[in-house]
């Protein structure tokens, strides 16, 4: 009997991906003396809110925010360090702030009359919408958001250990290539659009460089479309979009360890933060779903045509049970794999002109065989044969399989 080994093991890598749309904050370091107390105004480069001091004739500081949004924003400012001085208001401060582009007034500080030294150190964080209105409507379900009749895999979902969790805790990640087009989940009008950045990689250094769209729900809620490609919106500001609509094409910008799309539903909170929240979506049974990490999902847009689905969770070994199939003189044995959702069919054919028994037998990292190995069977000349499913083993992040088999002509 001799032996054979495939030269070549099959292998993937699996994707951990991902990060989503960046706290907004700024501060500010203002240690000042009497008679050195130049008026200070933040202006934070490409941000949409500025956080404003001038000083006063009596050596007191007035804050004033200007929001240069489209939409109202929860502001949030906090004092870490106040020498000598004290608010007008409590503190942390918090309000809405309207979409004027003018100066809104917030709050005074003053000198308490304690000592010559004064001054403060101050950061500020804002939320786009109101907490105090926004309420999600938890009967929605979203749309999937890629076209109809796509499919695609989820790499990270709730409680993702790469990045989600704090404000993306309730986020999806899809994988898919750079340039895919993007659907909106739901309808809405855009709130804001990031485009113009190309760096991406999997440190947390490129957490701001994301390229996304930001769309506003009825309910006050945001959906969130993240790691678009360079110049990857289709939308601007201020457009309505119903869902299923095209917003954009997937990219690999921001804190992304590979292409991919990240999505996400999230509100505004009182402290200044957005929040990822559950949500539900349609699937191609047109069925509510929540969805799981590593599962491949079909979207299914209502009024979308029919469209072939094949899942590789749901494949049997019965449904290759009797493929025999010819195939050319070729003198020796060969694999051949089809791989459907990380679920690999396994073939072997006998390209001699004599019947062959066999013996075969996978070496395996991260996948897992739907028949008992080694296995023995014989194969006639010049015929192709189903052997096995080879399934990925839930969380692994490396699949490898290589068959080998021993044969012999049959006497």
């Amino acid at each position: 009997m001799r032996d054979f080994h495939t030269t070549t093991a099959q292998s993937k890598h699996l994707k951990g991906l991902q990060v989503a749309l960046a706290l907004m904050a700024m501060s500010l370091l203002g240690l000042l003396t009497p008679g050195v107390a130049p008026a200070q105004e933040l202006t934070p480069a490409e941000q949409q809110v500025e956080l404003v001091s001038r000083e006063s004739d009596d050596g007191g500081y007035a804050f004033y925010a200007v929001n240069n949004h489209i939409i109202p924003i929860w502001l949030n400012v906090e004092f870490r360090e106040l020498i000598n001085m004290e608010a007008s208001v409590d503190l942390p401060y918090s309000g809405l702030i309207e979409p004027d582009g003018e100066e809104t007034f917030l709050f005074r500080l003053s000198s308490t009359g304690q000592g010559r030294r004064r001054g403060y150190s101050v950061s500020y964080r804002y939320a786009r919408g109101d907490p105090r209105t926004v309420e999600h409507d938890d009967s929605h379900v979203y749309l999937l958001p890629f076209a109809h009749g796509e499919k695609f895999r989820v790499t990270q979902g709730y409680y993702g250990s790469f990045t989600h969790h704090g404000e993306n805790t309730y986020a999806i990640d899809f994988d898919m290539e750079e340039g895919t087009p993007v659907h909106a989940a739901r309808e809405g009008v855009v709130v804001e659009v990031k485009q113009d950045s190309t760096r991406g990689g999997p440190s947390a250094r490129y957490a701001t460089d994301a390229n996304y769209v930001l769309v506003m729900h009825s309910d006050g809620s945001f959906g969130n479309y993240v790691h678009l490609r360079p110049n990857g919106a289709a939308v601007q500001v201020g457009e309505e979009v119903t869902a299923g609509d095209l917003v954009g094409y997937s990219g690999n910008t921001g804190q992304s360890s590979g292409p991919h799309l990240h999505f996400d539903v999230r509100v505004p909170q009182r402290n200044g933060r957005m929040q990822s929240i559950p949500t539900r979506f349609l699937n191609h049974e047109q069925r509510v779903v929540s969805l799981e990490e590593s599962a491949f999902y079909y979207a299914y847009h209502p009024g979308g045509p029919d469209f072939e689905v094949v899942l590789g969770s749901e494949l049997r070994s019965s449904d290759f049970a009797d493929h025999e199939e010819s195939i050319a003189a070729s003198e020796r044995i060969e694999f051949r794999t089809e791989d459907v959702d990380l679920t690999y069919v396994l073939f072997i054919g006998n390209g001699f002109d004599v019947a062959m028994e066999m013996e075969i037998d996978i070496r395996m990292s991260g996948v897992r065989s739907d028949v008992e190995l080694p296995v023995t069977m014989t194969i006639e000349p010049r015929t192709e044969r189903f052997l096995t499913l080879l399934r990925a083993v839930p969380g692994a992040t490396q699949l490898q399989f290589s068959p080998s088999v021993r044969y012999s002509p049959v006497r």
